[in-house]
């Protein structure tokens, strides 16, 4: 059912609905029969072969005042599905904090507390603690103490 150029065509298509219907309208046949052609030569010819990307160079922690961020942090974090540290010593990296004050939230400290919040809550709140780590000048050795901590004495998601 070709129709020749410039030509305007209806045609009535049927939906999975009963009694609704879409109504198409074609303009210019050609075109809109080039443009097919032209996708179909597309898959025929398939998609350029993938590339490997390029990462740039891992970063290096080298103190307050050096290329270290929040996310590096929080993406040794999120190692092995990593949540948060056990409740102990995410106390003791907290009271080691500086200058804290009503406005950081502290650790959850009793059980009820713990149960209360849900593991993003808990990871949340640990990003709190890192970027104030930030804001004072510690950055550095939260990270470290944190790299340092022993799998064991993480958190992990769904325990």
């Amino acid at each position: 059912m070709k129709g020749s150029s410039g030509m305007v065509r209806k045609r009535t298509l049927a939906r999975a609905e009963p009694g609704h219907a879409i109504e198409v309208l074609e303009k210019n046949t050609d075109t809109s029969w080039a443009a097919f052609q032209a996708l179909q030569d597309q898959h025929e010819h398939g998609f350029k072969s993938t590339e490997p990307a390029t990462l740039p160079p891992p970063k290096t922690a080298t103190g307050a005042g050096g290329l270290l961020s929040v996310d590096d942090v929080m993406q040794e974090v999120r190692r092995n599905n990593r949540l948060c540290p056990k409740p102990l010593v995410w106390q003791r990296l907290y009271e080691w904090l500086p200058h804290k004050g009503p406005q950081l939230p502290a650790v959850p400290a009793t059980r009820a507390e713990w149960d209360q919040l849900s593991p993003m809550q808990k990871r949340s709140r640990l990003r709190e603690h890192i970027e104030w780590a930030e804001m004072q000048g510690v950055l550095h050795k939260v990270h470290e103490a944190l790299k340092a901590l022993p799998e064991e004495r993480w958190h992990h998601i769904g325990e």
